[in-house]
């Protein structure tokens, strides 16, 4: 994978700045808005996307928008080269951008006004107004909604409605359904989130190989990965410290074994999209009538309990449910053992640190295209606040952030690419952001 992404970016690096001469180009055969030429046709399997200018634009007639058609430009060390950060955030917080293209609220913010700045204030790609996908305060298009900015289902978002309208996703699944990744000894190492058996205030804790961080979020609607652990030994091992396959017994090609916490972990990290156990069933998500408003939608989601790209919903995987993955997991004596069971978030940070996995590596960052996007990536972006009763293409305000007004540290708008959950995070995680021009 290191390799492909190596090829897309020399490849995509080439088509970046060579698209600034063809936006100039081809401004006097525009007949659409985003520069589309007459030759131009929407991209096939999706609804009203458009590749313009070189494919270096997608135009989105959904919500009149012009979304820059790599979904994550900073992941590019080409492009973090050329475009030029301020020394310093708004907030006075040092400016940084991992290798895979994540960064927090702040240098997302700083970001933007980078690509806005960018040859002498032309902008990038000679466009120079460039923002974060807006989100209203509230929005009731979210078939299930709550505390009015969680949802799922929603079409009012620029990233909800590309996800649900443009690209013609179905909540709960991934837009990379297959991500194969080889982060020694494990493969399909996730970017997502996995979930833990610990809890904290913001609901079930929850723990991200790609950056490190853990945080909480709520069960309902949410759908992660999971990677169960027992204490038992499986088998024989290589010599040697740290993290290892086994090599013989019920484990071979099916575990590892940490040295440093005695603790065996299943070698596929994404093992429900393989091995469901005979775990084929549905959960259903009913309406929330106790929060405050009441969830006026009104709507029933039937939902798998096991997605089809391996994340599952926290009941499969609930440590106090009678049934479920991992209790299927354990009657079917996996690599010799009838104890997985979920590892609390301390046990997924010994790992990471064992694994000396390093925030934003890049074996974790997806190197192809989804549709008309490259990179979009089946993780969390940053979005931001506009005022609810404005249209669709309006600007971001920058000034509001994400509702409770409270919260410290802020929190700011942000969409799940891999279940297609709008929420909202504190303003400290890492994150991807894709950015977009209103069409004129």
């Amino acid at each position: 994978m290191r390799f492909l992404r190596g090829l897309s970016i020399a490849a995509w690096g080439l088509i970046a700045f060579s698209c600034i001469g063809v936006s100039v180009a081809q401004s006097s055969l525009n007949t659409t808005p985003c520069g589309v030429a007459p030759e131009s046709a929407p991209w096939p399997g999706t609804s009203g996307l458009q590749p313009v200018e070189g494919g270096a634009i997608v135009y989105d007639s959904n919500l009149g928008l012009c979304w820059l058609s790599d979904a994550n430009l900073a992941g590019n060390p080409l492009v973090r080269a050329t475009v030029k950060l301020s020394g310093a955030n708004t907030d006075g917080s040092p400016p940084v951008i991992n290798p895979d293209g994540t960064m927090d609220y702040q240098t997302a913010l700083n970001w933007v006004a980078a690509l806005n700045s960018y040859n002498h204030g032309k902008g990038w790609l000679n466009h120079n107004n460039w923002q974060l996908p807006a989100t209203p305060e509230s929005d009731p298009t979210c078939s299930s909604l709550n505390v009015a900015n969680f949802g799922v289902l929603c079409k009012g978002s620029a990233m909800g409605n590309l996800y649900n309208v443009g690209l013609a996703d179905v909540y709960p699944n991934s837009v990379v359904p297959v991500f194969f990744t080889i982060v020694w000894p494990f493969f399909n190492l996730q970017p997502g989130l996995y979930w833990t058996s610990s809890t904290n205030s913001g609901g079930q804790a929850t723990f991200s190989f790609n950056n490190g961080q853990s945080g909480g979020n709520t069960t309902k609607y949410n759908f992660f990965h999971v990677l169960p652990m027992t204490k038992s030994v499986l088998g024989p091992l290589p010599p040697g410290s740290g993290v290892l396959p086994y090599i013989g017994g019920p484990g071979a090609g099916k575990a590892v074994y940490d040295t440093n916490t005695g603790i065996s972990w299943t070698l596929n990290a994404n093992l429900p999209a393989d091995t469901n156990f005979g775990v084929t069933g549905t959960t259903t998500l009913p309406p929330d009538n106790t929060i405050s408003p009441p969830d006026i939608n009104g709507i029933t989601l039937t939902v798998p309990l096991v997605d089809r790209d391996g994340d599952v919903h926290f009941s499969a995987i609930d440590p106090k449910a009678a049934t479920g993955w991992i209790v299927s997991m354990n009657v079917a004596n996996y690599a010799g053992s009838s104890t997985w069971m979920l590892p609390c978030v301390g046990d997924l940070e010994m790992l990471y640190q064992d694994l000396g996995i390093e925030a934003g590596v890049p074996r974790l960052e997806w190197p192809l295209s989804s549709g008309p996007f490259l990179h979009l990536q089946p993780g969390f972006y940053w979005g931001c606040e506009r005022d609810p009763l404005t249209s669709g293409n309006a600007p971001c305000d920058y000034s509001q952030n994400a509702p409770p007004s409270s919260a410290s540290p802020p929190m700011e708008f942000s969409f799940n690419f891999d279940d297609g959950f709008l929420g909202t995070d504190q303003d400290t995680k890492q994150f991807y952001v894709m950015v977009y021009y209103p069409a004129p």
